[in-house]
């Protein structure tokens, strides 16, 4: 049986070669795809990594994926770091233009894709990039056992001696991880094999997970939460992982029922969803028993109570620790967990921190965590110099550590949105907005949702005549779709004119007052009423 404690190095390779060792015929993944056991899985991963070797790739260069949820997705990934490689996991909701600028920023060799993702033409769109060595566009069509330029598999070999011989340091970069955060552009975020693998051991173990768990994932495994949270701790676990391609929630619970899954992986708008789809009744998703569902208490109470996940676990974390930084453990009584994101990791530390010392307990302040951190961001590492002389990250959130050690997340400090699980920074979708011919100045923000997330909400500064502002309003959703990944797109827009924008007693324009007037359908106030009320 395998046991992860005597994996003498931390990388993806290592890790698979010694389950498809221990357990050859285990199934590691079942998607809509296909399956693959892990002597199949590691077979495959051996071949991919010849490969991208012939293709004249060099180790510690960078690959795109960009697939749907699947086999060929872990594959991917996994063949990549066999070869030595950084995966440079992309998201499918992004348009050619958003595509082009994060491939540019990785400085890509290459993309694994398929012509069509969800309607999108993906192929196209990446296969002539303006970037330095770029080898262009490799399709894998669904069903195809290896991707289309893989025309004469490599001879058998030892898969497992293979994956044992790859040329990778566990210090290397396994991901660069895009992701929206308090800044304008996403932030390019470096995750080693290190890092990755044994943060996410140290989540299973929260967990409680066992080598006879079937993970359930349907969120997009190009998020942190799938590619470097759910996917290596099921590796990590010699446990399987059941992966749908996409989030619908009646598909859902017949996929956990069929499957008899038993590790719960979601975020808030998921779990809402699937606790008010009809046939949630209908179906029998008992087998769930332990797993992450980090949001808010009433989120927490939703997934142990009416989804019936009783062990299931809250977490606080973010991309540049590789996840989560702290969790309540499986076993902790349902109030802790429904009321508070747990202790740091065995991998990390945490502290809060208020006026430049350690909080008081119960006391609020920034939260900074250190250990198993992002070692520096891919292209900008003088602007956002993540670290102090300490080697303290400061996250940007704000929360307290009570008296039993306990971390209770309080909020963030800036103005960053969640939309669907999503971190997104207002000024990215307002200097898109700008770009149409009809709007001068664009203010965006969060706007809290019935169903206990966000939705993007905008008022637009515009010249255009009275009559035809609710045409504009209407207009937008649409122009930002071409545009931009769904999630970003405006779901409530008010349009003004300059003279119509509420300003503080400093002059600045009030975006308090603008989320204000949009939340209660008020008419805007005048400059100068605003100004005597601010």
């Amino acid at each position: 049986m395998f046991e992860f404690h005597r994996v003498p190095v931390a990388t993806t390779p290592a890790v698979l070669a010694n389950v498809a060792e221990a357990v050859p015929d285990k199934r590691f993944i079942i998607a809509d795809d296909g399956q693959l056991t892990y002597a199949a899985a590691a077979a495959l991963c051996a071949q991919l990594a010849t490969w991208f070797s012939s293709l004249g790739l060099d180790p510690g260069e960078r690959v795109g994926i960009l697939l749907p949820n699947g086999i060929r997705w872990c594959a991917a990934l996994l063949g990549a770091h066999a070869a030595g490689l950084c995966a440079v996991p992309l998201n499918t909701w992004y348009r050619r233009e958003e595509l082009a600028a994060v491939a540019r920023r990785a400085g890509l060799r290459a993309i694994i894709t398929q012509t069509e993702i969800f309607g999108f033409h993906a192929a196209a769109a990446v296969a002539d990039l303006d970037i330095p060595g770029y080898l262009g566009a490799f399709c894998w069509p669904a069903g195809a056992p290896h991707p289309e330029g893989l025309l004469h598999p490599a001879p058998a070999v030892d898969p497992v001696l293979a994956l044992r011989n790859s040329p990778i340091d566990e210090s290397a970069d396994a991901l660069v991880v895009f992701t929206s955060g308090s800044s304008a552009a996403p932030k390019a975020v470096r995750l080693s094999h290190n890092g990755m693998i044994r943060t996410a051991h140290a989540i299973g173990e929260r967990q409680g997970v066992r080598a006879d768990d079937k993970f359930w994932f349907a969120s997009p495994l190009f998020f942190v939460f799938g590619c470097c949270n759910a996917l290596p701790n099921a590796l990590t676990h010699a446990a399987t992982l059941c992966v749908q391609e996409r989030f619908e929630p009646t598909a859902a619970l017949e996929f956990i029922e069929r499957h008899r899954c038993t590790v719960y992986y979601a975020v808030a708008p998921v779990t809402r969803a699937l606790a008010a789809c009809a046939d949630l009744p209908k179906r029998d998703i008992s087998s769930l028993r332990t797993g992450t569902a980090n949001a808010t208490p009433e989120d927490l109470r939703i997934a142990i109570e009416v989804l019936g996940v009783r062990q299931v676990c809250n977490a606080y974390g973010m991309t540049e620790g590789y996840g989560h930084s702290a969790m309540t453990a499986c076993t902790d009584p349902a109030d802790v967990r429904i009321n508070c994101q747990g202790t740091a990791l065995p991998t990390q530390e945490l502290r809060v921190v208020a006026n430049g010392a350690p909080a008081l307990v119960g006391a609020p302040g920034d939260i900074q965590i250190r250990g198993a951190i992002t070692p520096g961001y891919l292209d900008e590492p003088a602007a956002r110099d993540p670290f102090d002389n300490e080697g303290w990250f400061s996250t940007g959130d704000i929360g307290l550590i009570d008296a039993e050690g306990r971390l209770h997340y309080l909020g963030r400090t800036d103005e960053v949105m969640k939309v669907k699980g999503v971190n997104i920074s207002p000024l990215e979708i307002e200097l898109l907005l700008v770009r149409h011919e009809l709007v001068d100045e664009a203010f965006v923000f969060g706007m809290p949702t019935v169903e206990g997330d966000q939705c993007v909400a905008c008022v637009l500064v515009s010249s255009v005549q009275p009559e035809q502002r609710e045409q504009l309003a209407c207009d937008i959703a649409a122009w930002v779709r071409d545009r931009a990944a769904t999630y970003k797109v405006p779901r409530a827009v008010r349009v003004v004119t300059a003279a119509e924008l509420p300003l503080t007693a400093t002059g600045k324009v009030s975006k308090r007052l603008l989320a204000e007037q949009l939340q209660r359908g008020a008419q805007p106030a005048t400059a100068k009423a605003a100004l005597d009320t601010a």
